[in-house]
């Protein structure tokens, strides 16, 4: 993502990600972001990109693993472009708190998105979690992103939310940690103004009190070639054609 605005701060100044490292991590929600076109991969969905043994969703859920819910707004289990149909009931040992949910209209990009998952969360006022960490799909090491936001937000700052930078000092608000309700607030207030359909993340960035913070190296990088997918060995599908297609659902 390109240079935005930065946020509403004035003097604050980036955290290291360990202050808060001797704090209980904070409670906190998810919103994953899963259900882009990806048409730089030719309608390959990424998040079903396998790195190291896991699609790219499964480590993005691992990231956020500590969550006390999820939503992923992307397709769902078994539709395409989404992960595979489970063949048997989940453990009850396993994973929980997951929901899937998309954005009205589908691909109204990532402001609609995080709206739409938001609003899948459980909880309402007074009840739910202070925070919810944002990220999309396609970033590889997601896990030491999150890490680092989760002990910045331990320190207790007071901010409308944490936003992550990269090696070069750009804003990542797709790997970022926000407070719930004012990131709520803005969101029915760009509701009211113009719809979020297609909105860009600034005009969300621009009205929260930030607090930026420099993520561990190398954590932001996504896949969105198939150069960048080669680079960290993830090799694109073998048939031609063969990419499951959101699009295919829907046409």
């Amino acid at each position: 993502m390109g240079p935005l605005p930065r946020p509403g701060v004035g003097s604050l100044t980036p955290q290291h990600p360990g202050r808060g490292a001797d704090r209980p991590a904070p409670v906190y929600d998810a919103v994953v972001l899963a259900g882009g076109r990806a048409s730089r991969l030719g309608g390959y969905p990424k998040p079903q990109l396998a790195y190291r043994g896991a699609t790219l969703l499964e480590r993005a859920l691992g990231a956020v693993a500590g969550a006390r819910s999820v939503a992923v707004v992307g397709p769902r289990p078994g539709q395409p472009g989404g992960p595979p149909a489970p063949t048997r009931p989940p453990s009850p040992a396993g994973p929980v708190g997951v929901v899937f949910t998309r954005e009205e209209p589908l691909y109204a990009g990532p402001v609609a998105a995080l709206a739409a998952g938001l609003a899948a969360l459980p909880g309402g006022p007074g009840e739910a979690p202070g925070w919810v960490a944002v990220l999309a799909a396609d970033l590889p090491h997601a896990d030491a992103a999150v890490a680092a936001l989760l002990g910045a937000a331990a320190a207790g700052p007071d901010c409308d939310g944490i936003l992550g930078e990269d090696d070069g000092g750009r804003a990542q608000p797709l790997l970022s940690l926000f407070r719930r309700e004012p990131l709520a607030s803005v969101l029915d207030a760009l509701a009211r103004d113009g719809g979020l359909a297609n909105r860009p993340m600034n005009h969300l960035v621009a009205r929260l009190a930030l607090l930026p913070l420099r993520l561990p190296p190398g954590s932001s990088a996504d896949v969105d070639t198939w150069d960048a997918a080669r680079r960290w060995g993830i090799e694109g599908p073998d048939v031609p054609g063969r990419a499951p297609r959101q699009e295919e659902a829907h046409e």
